[in-house]
This record gives structure tokens, sequence and C-alpha cells, in this order.
């Protein structure tokens, strides 16, 4: 019987001996990390004074990533620990203290890496905020650490690399993320989010959401002032961070808060509350001030750490070069951004908006709670490099939209579905994001079309829906937005379009069934009672 609290015992005593042999710089200030990453090897400073890495690999691994609840750790737990311990004994090490959600929560996590991988300290502590005093105790543990194929993993596809990743879950709601042969920021932050994900239903009673969190002020269509807070749920570059940052107050009283980007809990009282409060991890790839002005000019801050970034031969940024990797990152502190909220919890969430892309989808169609359970479970969404390089572009499954869903998936959508049902007020809705149509009829959904019609959600301009033959509700019209955007079906032909809708439908149908019988039947039976026209 493997004891997961090796992983612990093997996190502390890297630490110890570090400390005593006086090779650990711990909560070292700015100044001190930014003399380090500029010491690390590939590191680019930009005209506008912060860095620019290259990680190894560019996106998560989760091809090569275990957890202790889903799989049987053993022999080669205990081998990956021996190694860490082995090779992080001989190195000098960077650690940072952080505190996981608001001011007053009592979770911290403690990042480990070789000095080498100065980087991930300096990005990944401007994701959290610093602790008001000593953490003798942190709840996680995340450590980073190399060994001979970190050099041989860069002349090969991420499938083909030598990489091991694993998550020990303990009872107790502690948590070790261990990440060998690799340097990619995403690997703490999102070990944080995989540590949240299963501590939020296990230990607090409610639901992690993979969700961006916005907070509007904003002038109805009836000329009164309404403020809503909208969770938008999809998997990561489906159009989460852009839809969740950018700023629709434009007068008067209006204002357009950022709450979260990237993840949350929703509680069973409605309340929702984030877990970065330091930064914000950010795509990079097009961004221009035209269409992303938040996010732009945030990358332009001197505490800005991007990786995989290209950096011209002058110093200056080049969204639009993806040579290496369309999946350019960088991690934007919260104060950097033009409107991020001073809080990261709400006590109140009026809209859940899933964000999918699909030929045969609306631009936005209006859900029933049922709907919306059984889409969370099915999580159609499209690959991008930040999952899987070699399969970006593809549509895609991932339950909940979540890629770090631990545990029983039936009871997991149950807990969804129970909260769900004791927020009376809340809506539901679907957004595409990609476009509609097939081959010469083909229609993009460009990022101007979305927020118009996210703008006409918030502003309570949506009042009149109809049914659509996609077994959902559709608005009569949108201001600003061609009509047939919110009508898919009119790009093929009556029996073209009623034959793929089936088979969707069919294809949805198989998704949620593959749960089984313990998934709440309510939910199980929604795409087999649509009928399609």
């Amino acid at each position: 019987m493997f004891e997961l609290e090796q992983f612990v015992i093997t996190a502390n005593r890297i630490w110890q001996k570090a400390r005593e042999e006086k090779r650990l710089t711990h909560n070292p200030s700015d100044g001190e990390l930014r003399r380090l990453v500029e010491k690390q090897p590939g590191v680019k400073k930009t005209l506008y004074r912060n860095f620019v890495a290259r990680s190894e690999p560019t996106s998560r691994s989760a091809m090569f990533t275990k957890n202790s609840i889903d799989h049987s750790f053993g022999e080669d737990e205990l081998r990956l620990l021996t190694q860490c311990e082995k090779v992080l004994g001989t190195e000098r090490l960077i650690s940072v203290d952080r505190i996981v959600g608001n001011e007053s929560s009592n979770t911290t996590v403690r990042l480990i890496v070789p000095e080498r991988f100065a980087h991930v300290a300096y990005g990944g502590k401007n994701l959290f905020i610093p602790p008001k005093g000593e953490v003798k105790k942190p709840t996680y543990y995340i450590l980073f650490f190399a060994d001979e194929a970190f050099e041989t993993n860069q002349s090969k596809p991420l499938p083909d690399k030598d990489i091991t990743i694993r998550l020990a879950m303990l009872d107790d709601g502690r948590f070790v993320k261990i990440i060998r042969n690799g340097n990619y920021i995403g690997e703490y932050k999102k070990g944080v989010f995989a540590a949240e994900d299963w501590v939020a239903k296990t230990k607090r009673g409610g639901i992690f959401i993979h969700a961006g969190c916005r907070e509007d002020y904003l002038q109805s269509t009836h000329g009164d002032y309404r403020l809503a807070r909208t969770l938008l749920v999809a998997l990561s570059a489906n159009g989460k961070t852009t839809t969740t940052c950018r700023i629709l107050a434009r007068k008067g009283k209006e204002k357009s808060w950022l709450i979260q980007d990237d993840g949350g809990t929703l509680m069973p009282d409605g309340s929702f509350h984030g877990f970065e409060a330091g930064g914000i991890f950010v795509k990079t790839e097009g961004v221009n001030p035209g269409e992303q002005i938040e996010i732009y000019y945030g990358l332009l801050k001197p505490q800005t750490v991007c990786e995989n970034v290209h950096v011209t031969e002058d110093g200056d940024f080049d969204f639009y070069n993806l040579d290496r990797t369309s999946n350019g990152r960088a991690v934007v502190l919260r104060r950097d951004f033009m409107h991020a909220s001073r809080y990261i919890d709400v006590d109140r969430i009026d809209n859940l908006i899933l964000i999918t892309r699909g030929p045969l989808i609306p631009a936005i169609s209006k859900l029933t709670r049922e709907q919306a359970a059984a889409l969370m479970v099915l999580g159609q969404a499209m690959e991008s490099s930040a999952g899987d390089p070699t399969q970006a572009g593809k549509i895609r499954s991932e339950f909940f939209y979540d890629p770090f869903v631990a545990g029983d998936l039936a009871e997991h959508a149950n807990i969804f579905y129970e909260i769900i049902k004791g927020i009376p007020h809340l809506s539901y809705y679907l957004i595409n994001t990609g476009g509609i149509g097939e081959a010469e009829y083909y229609k993009d959904i460009r990022l101007e079309s979305t927020m118009a019609v996210l703008d006409s959600l918030l502003r309570g301009g949506l009042e009149d829906w109809v049914d659509s033959p996609t077994g959902f509700k559709v608005p009569g019209a949108i201001r600003h937005v061609d009509d047939i955007y919110l009508h898919p079906e009119k790009l093929y032909s009556r029996t073209e379009f009623g034959e793929k809708q089936r088979e969707l439908n069919e294809i949805r149908c198989e998704s949620v069934k593959k749960l089984g019988d313990s998934l709440h039947p309510e939910v199980r039976k929604v795409f087999s009672q649509l009928d399609v026209a």
C-alpha cells in the first residue's frame, strides 16, 4: 500500500536540506528574482523591461499526468520521488510561498524549482498573493525538476517526449504535484487548479468550475442600470479569457470588472470564489490593441513574464509570429490590468454561459438547467495548442470543460446539478465562438459579434426567445449581429441539417450515457428528448 504522505515528506526534506546547505533562495524579492531570470539560459529582455522565456514543453503535458484518485500509485512513484530528491538535492533552488484565494484564505502553496527555471518562480508567484507571515505547513506543494531527457525532449513532438507528472491528493486536503522534465508556468498554475478542483467538492461543499467571472453594471434597454455577474465556462483557448476580460461599459455610470479569468468555486448559496488574486495567465496569440486592448497593454508592463512569445531584434513583441508555438503565454499582474476588480469573490452569480465551437451551433442559445448540466457533461470544445498542439483545431469533448476533474464523473456532475437547482435565479446560455456552416457556406463568428451578443444579453436586450431546430432557443434578433448567426440551419438544406443535427444529438446522448445510471436521470435523458424538425 503506497503512502501518499511520502510526497509531503519528500517535498519537505528537499526544502529543509536546501535551506540547511544554503542552496535555497526562499521568497526572494522581485529584484532578486529578476536577476535570476535574467541569468536563465534563453531568456530575452524586451524594450518594455519584461522577460520572455522559452519553456519546454510549450504546453501542458496532460498525457503524462496521473493523479492518485484515478490511478494506483506504487513503484513508479517511489522511483520518481527518489529521483526528484536526488536531483534537487544538488542544485540551487528557489521556493515561493503564496496564498490561494483571497487575503483571508488559509490555503497556501509552496513552489520549489531549480534556479535554471527561475522564470517559473517569477511568473508563478505573480498569479497569487503573498502570505502575511511565515508559512510553516503549506497546503499544496509543487516541485519541478529535470534530468538528461529535458534537453533531448526539445526536438520531439509532445507525444514523444519523456515527461512524468504526478498529483498526490491526500485525504486531509493537502496536495503535492511533481513535474519531471517540464518548466511551463501552466503546470504550476494548473497544479493549484487541480488541487482546488478536488478540495472544493470534497472539503468545501462546492464545485470548482473552469470559468471566467465578470461583473457588469450597465444601462439596460429600458433605461435602468443593472448589475450582472456572469460565469463564462470554456476549455483553454476557446475564448474564455477574451470574453471575460473585454470591457462593455462605455457611458455614464457604467462599469465592467474582471473578477477572475480562469476558475473558482461555485457554492450552494450561489456565491463564487476565485483562487488567483495576484495575476492573470493570458494567451498572447494575435493579441492587438484593436480587439484586446485590456490584455495588450498589460503585456507591456515591466512585471509581466512571458513564455514562448516572439521577440524581434529590437526587443519588441511580435504576437503574430507563431514559429515556436501558437500557445504563447504571459502572466499579467492584476494591478496592471486596467479593469481588474479589487476582489475575486462575488456573493451572487446571475448567468452561466458555456462557450463552445461547432458548425451547427447558433451564436447564442438559451438553455434549460438540465440542458446546461448535460452540456457541461459533454464539454464540447475545440482542442488548442494549450492542450495537445498536435491535435489543435479538432473538435473534442472534455468533461465539464475541465481536464483536471478527479474522481467519479457522475458524482461530480450530480453535485453540480444539485447546486444549480438550488440557485433559482440563475440563467443558462450556450455561445459559439467559432463559426457556423461548412466549406463555401462557412461563416466565421468574429469577436465583435460575440461581444455584441454578450452586450445585448447583459443589457436585457434579448427578451424574445424562439424555438430553434437545434433543440434550444435563440433570440428573435440581436442588434449589430446578422440574423444568420442565430440560424445555422439556413446554411444547409432542410434534409442535410436534420441528418447532421440527429447525428450530433446521438453523439451527445452516447457521451452523456457513458457516465452510467448513477447520473441524475433529468440530465441523462436531455439529448434523447431533443426533437429535430
